[in-house]
């Protein structure tokens, strides 16, 4: 396959996604990728901070032009105006990609890119991988209205119907999609697994246990559990990793609290998230209770579980085709601490627990997997027929 991904940040900043995972091993396993992404950006959010580049064989970086004068001015909800304005002047270097490289497919994943969803010769693939009505709704905040959000829902069924496979990362998403669907969870890189643990540094024994979270700071993380939990548990270290739109608010309300036993790292590449997580006695999958949040499948997940971690997860809705009895639940304060307190007080049974999601995540949930089961979909379709 020769694969174009149109993708809405850019490729080489602290935001590792989903996608960066399944094209790099569908690189690896000798597809040709090609990355369109809008220029840089000064902005706090993860996928505008720009890392060292690491360059992948196989898969090519391609810079669409925006005018200075827009993408560097503030709008308005600017995340959201960028977003589409970009998408709609991607198109035109879309086409002249997929005509000079003999682009095959085109893998979409947001509204904003339906004026990419039926490119001339190419077969698109659309990845609806988290619930976007839900996520829009709250971008738009108290401007979001039925009129609004029934035009993004007319894109989504036009993106939906325009794929010749819809692919969507838990099966709570699916439920919802009245076209077939095929699910394609998150995971974890066995490469990267491997490389981790060979240049991990000793690890010294600690004298206090070490309760941590990776990921963004965004809405739908409730941080607020966290830090009540770690204001109830002073003889613990709380060690939160990442950056986003609520880091702010969390660093300010850990000074406000004179919280002293929570670490706040910042954004990190995440060639070096493993390295935090091996540091952690105990890790958080903890979310809010919000529609985006029960239908997600969260790639820390099963970071954690690779590095044979015993994980306390918020309950929600997808857990449970993902679980095969390794997790530890907690919804409120009262509950974390009881679970946090019980696996410090049985490591032995905590670690069998960890082995156990470490081999069922091994076998079910590597990225090198998800990429032969996406190949093994995807290549055999052509694109579909005008109308």
């Amino acid at each position: 396959m020769k694969i174009l991904f149109p993708y809405m940040a850019r490729w080489h900043s602290l935001n590792w996604s989903r996608y960066h995972s399944l094209l790099i091993a569908l690189a690896n396993r000798g597809h040709e990728v090609h990355v369109m992404q809008p220029p840089s950006m000064r902005s706090s959010e993860t996928n505008f901070v720009e890392i060292a580049p690491v360059p992948v064989q196989g898969l090519h970086l391609h810079d669409v032009p925006v005018p200075a004068w827009f993408w560097n001015r503030h709008f308005p909800f600017d995340k959201l105006v960028k977003k589409a304005a970009y998408s709609i002047l991607s198109v035109r270097h879309a086409r002249r990609l997929a005509r000079t490289q003999g682009i095959t497919h085109v893998l979409l994943y947001n509204i904003p890119q339906a004026p990419l969803a039926r490119l001339p010769g190419v077969c698109t693939v659309f990845d609806y991988a988290d619930d976007y009505l839900d996520m829009l709704r709250h971008e738009l905040g108290r401007f979001s209205n039925p009129l609004l959000l029934g035009l993004a829902g007319k894109l989504l069924d036009y993106m939906f119907r325009s794929a010749r496979l819809v692919t969507t990362v838990s099966h709570v998403l699916a439920e919802q999609v009245r076209y077939p669907v095929r699910v394609l969870a998150n995971g974890v890189s066995t490469q990267k697994i491997a490389a981790a643990n060979a240049t991990l540094p000793p690890q010294p024994p600690h004298e206090r246990p070490v309760v941590g979270f990776l990921g963004s700071f965004e809405y739908f993380i409730d941080f607020d559990l966290i830090l009540d939990v770690a204001a109830r548990m002073p003889d613990v270290d709380f060690v939160l990793v990442g950056r986003g739109r609520d880091h702010a608010r969390v660093v300010e309300e850990v000074a406000q609290r004179g919280l002293g036993n929570v670490q706040l790292t910042g954004g990190v590449p995440h060639a070096e998230v493993f390295h935090h997580i091996a540091r952690m006695d105990i890790c958080l999958n903890v979310f809010r209770k919000i529609p985006v949040s029960e239908r997600a499948c969260p790639i820390k997940l099963f970071e954690y579980a690779a590095m044979v971690k015993p994980i306390i997860s918020t309950r929600l809705a997808e857990m449970p085709h993902v679980d095969a009895g390794f997790l530890y639940y907690a919804d409120t304060s009262d509950e974390m601490v009881g679970q946090i307190r019980a696996i410090l007080a049985d490591r032995e049974t905590a670690r069998a627990r960890a082995e156990a999601g470490y081999r069922h995540v091994m076998a079910h949930y590597t990225w090198e997997e998800i990429a032969r089961s996406f190949e093994a979909t995807a290549a055999p379709l052509t694109a579909q027929p005008a109308r």
